[in-house]
Parts: structure tokens; sequence; C-alpha cells
């Protein structure tokens, strides 16, 4: 961390959709290592990031002055993105390897089944903002906000629901290399996720100072790749970042557009 200072203020990206306490600042101060809670935790600090960037795109929509609509398009399409980045690993890598550890082919089912429950909603949001290519005058923020408000229910429930479902294969403890596993889909993400879009966006989203800092040195990459990702990879697309919910240090910074 540098000297950044964390920045209090009425209109952040904490809300209008509430963030997830996560399992181990829940339990409280203690020395337990559990893999399943660390897991379940971090997963948590992912899906904040998410609802994070989320919320910067809900807060800021009707207030983007129109020669901000290019960029803040492009950002919004960087928060979709990142999450279907994120749930392709998670049915493609990441549940089909603890399935096969456990023997249990179909057990995160319902976890799939509640990515479907919103991806309707998703597509709807990313044709939008596809649409406006070389007419992003016409972006509506009203409009964007009603498709947002049409699918997050069930992201948030979905959200939610898996924290609980990973806390859940603890059952599984001698089978289940979950600490392992995790570890793996975390590397996957980090060298495959688009590198000037997600890449950045879950960085400028991911506030270290949360939770009292409880997760300010996750994820466990090398210091220099951290800074590149911050520093570097969003060298292409300059104009999107000023929307990010953080600074380039993971400290909240004050929304560019708060209204």
């Amino acid at each position: 961390m540098t000297g950044s200072t964390p920045v209090k203020q009425q209109q952040w990206a904490d809300g209008p959709f509430p963030l997830i306490e996560t399992p181990k600042h829940k339990q409280g101060p203690t020395n337990n290592t559990d893999p399943y809670m660390e897991t379940a935790s971090t997963m948590c600090v992912v899906h904040n990031t998410l609802l994070r960037g989320l919320n910067s795109i809900y807060v800021q929509g009707p207030h983007i002055k129109p020669e901000d609509y290019k960029d803040f398009i492009g950002y919004s399409l960087c928060w979709h993105s990142t999450l279907h980045e994120h749930h392709t690993s998670e049915e493609e890598q990441f549940f089909p390897e603890i399935e096969e550890a456990v023997g249990e082919k179909g057990l995160l089912d319902g976890s799939v089944e509640e990515h479907n429950s919103f991806q309707a909603g998703l597509d709807e949001f990313s044709s939008y903002l596809e649409s406006l290519a070389g007419k992003e005058s016409k972006f509506d923020a009203t409009h964007l906000n009603k498709i947002i408000d049409s699918f997050v229910p069930a992201l948030n429930n979905h959200l939610k629901s898996e924290i609980q479902c990973l806390l859940a294969l603890a059952q599984y403890r001698e089978k289940l290399p979950i600490a392992r596993l995790w570890d793996r889909e975390g590397f996957r993400s980090v060298t495959s996720m688009t590198k000037f879009g997600a890449l950045p966006f879950f960085f400028l989203n991911l506030d270290l100072t949360a939770e009292g800092g409880l997760y300010k040195d996750w994820p466990a990459i090398p210091a220099p790749v951290k800074w590149a990702i911050t520093h570097v990879t969003t060298i292409p697309h300059q104009g999107y970042w000023k929307f990010a919910s953080c600074d380039r240090n993971g400290v909240p910074k004050p929304l560019y557009a708060p209204g």
C-alpha cells in the first residue's frame, strides 16, 4: 500500500446493491485457517468487486455527460466481460474439477442454474450497449438501469448463495483439495481475463481496505504483476477507468459522476 487515503462519502459504490460480508469477517478474529472458510471468503471478495463495479455503473450512469458516453459504455461492457469470464471459468473448469475430486458429477449444477437465471438480463445489458457503437449519443442511462433492475435480484441471490455452497463443501474435506483448486482458478483468472478490459476493471474495483483490510494482500500475486495490471493494462482505454470505484492502490476514491 502507498500513501493513498480512503475516502468516506455518501454516494459511493457500496450501494444501492449491498455488498456481502465475508464469512471470515463474520466469524470475527480467530486463528482458524480453514481452507473452505478462506475459499468462500475470497470468492466473496470477488463477488463484492463485481457488485462494486455494478454499483459504479448504476450510480453514475444518470449523471454522465454526453462527452463521456463512449467511455462509460466501454467501462460498462468491461463489467459484463468480467462477470461473463468469471462464470465461464467456473462452469468450464473450477466446478468440474471440484466434482471430479469428490466423484459427484452434477454436484454444482445448482450454481450453474443460478447463472442461467439472470443470463437473459445480462444478454440484454450487453446487447443494448453494443448496439450503441457509432451512435453513443443515444445512450440512455434510465434504460440501462431498468435492464439492471430486471436481473439484479437473481444476480444478488446467486452471489450470496454460492458462498454458502462453497462453505458446504467442507463435508468433503478429505476428498477435496479446495485450496489448491481455488488457487489454480485464481491463477487462470489473472492470466486469461481480457487483458485491457476485464482485468483492469476487476483490480480497479477491488477495495483492499474493506473489512479493515482483511484481504489487503489478496490476490497473492507478485507486486510487479499487480503494478502492471493497474498501470499498464489501463493504457489502451484510459478514459474508462475514471468511473472505477477504487484507485490503483485498491483504495476507495470519489466517484467521477456521483450526482
